[in-house]
């Protein structure tokens, strides 16, 4: 299995434009990730209810696995639950796919990363997907800083917002410096 992953800052209105454009460029759908009783499936993204809004002050959380539209994705039981009828949607059985882990801005004063991977890198439908996003935001961004992309709107908010790559209680030490 060949990985790949790449992360970029950017705020509600700079994923509005990646996201858009992907979506008009190649048709998908998006499936909530983690553990459920039922598959919670997404056409656009961008009318999420917490689309470019960090809600826990974390880097990971919302993540979703993007799929092409023809491909239904694949739920991995977990033996140890008793509930038959909850399971996980993540990338395991999935090989035609890439994982989206939403970022944003958290309550106005700091923006997480959007980070962007797929363990099936070696697939060509998810390199295809992998690749095609990555075009698009790096066609949007202002610039990289130390291996994160910078949204254009978000090097704007350069002196707004804390950029944190971890969490909001990490050490400022962990924040990328933008000048």
């Amino acid at each position: 299995m060949a990985s790949r992953s790449f992360r970029i800052f950017a705020t509600k209105e700079d994923l509005s434009v990646i996201f858009s454009e992907f979506q008009k460029s190649i048709k998908v759908h998006y499936f909530k990730c983690g553990r459920s009783n039922k598959l919670t499936e997404v056409l656009d993204i961008t009318k999420e209810e917490f689309f470019g809004v960090n809600i826990h002050g974390k880097h990971l959380g919302n993540q979703w696995l993007v799929c092409p539209e023809h491909v239904i994705p694949q739920k991995r039981k977990n033996d140890m639950l008793q509930d038959e009828n909850i399971f996980f949607i993540d990338q395991m059985l999935n090989s035609v796919s890439v994982i989206v882990a939403l970022g944003g801005i958290y309550h106005g004063e700091a923006i997480f990363p959007t980070e962007i991977s797929t363990i099936w890198y070696e697939n060509s439908e998810s390199k295809m997907l992998y690749s095609e996003l990555k075009k698009i935001c790096r066609r949007h961004s202002q610039c990289t800083v130390e291996g994160y992309m910078i949204g254009k709107n978000a090097f704007c908010g350069k002196r707004q917002y804390r950029f944190c790559t971890i969490n909001i209680d990490s050490p400022e030490d962990y924040e990328l410096r933008i000048e």
